[in-house]
């Protein structure tokens, strides 16, 4: 029997994947003694889980019937992401407490936590056949 998965389970399975992620890359960079790579990873990843749940709770508002409505709101809402994907890569720049590489691979860490997600998944079920 399989359940229906809501898009607050799907936000808090790989919000909290990537958020886990994002911890320990940046735990272990700082026991190299890297701390500016340790807070880059982790204040792009927690901004990057933050995306993606507004991004998930916004989602529901563009499904509209009049259509300019949509388009407006659509257009919001990515407006409302970028401006706040754009604070840790600000805060990157002007400060050199974090790594603005990291910083920047830590805004994608979602998105490499679906990508490994679904790559692992296609591999295993190819190597079972």
């Amino acid at each position: 029997m399989e359940t229906d998965t809501t898009v607050f389970d799907i936000q808090k399975k790989y919000g909290s994947r990537a958020l886990v992620l994002a911890i320990g890359a940046g735990l272990l960079f700082l026991a190299l003694g890297q701390q500016g790579i340790c807070r880059g990873l982790v204040l792009g990843g927690v901004f990057s889980a933050v995306n993606f749940a507004i991004m998930g709770q916004l989602i529901r508002f563009r499904i509209r019937d009049n259509r300019k409505a949509a388009t407006r709101q659509s257009l919001l809402s990515l407006l409302l992401r970028y401006a706040l994907l754009a604070i840790p890569l600000v805060l990157a720049v002007r400060s050199d407490r974090f790594n603005f590489p990291a910083t920047a691979v830590g805004l994608f860490m979602v998105q490499l936590v679906i990508m490994v997600e679904h790559g692992s998944r296609l591999i295993f079920t190819a190597v079972k056949h």
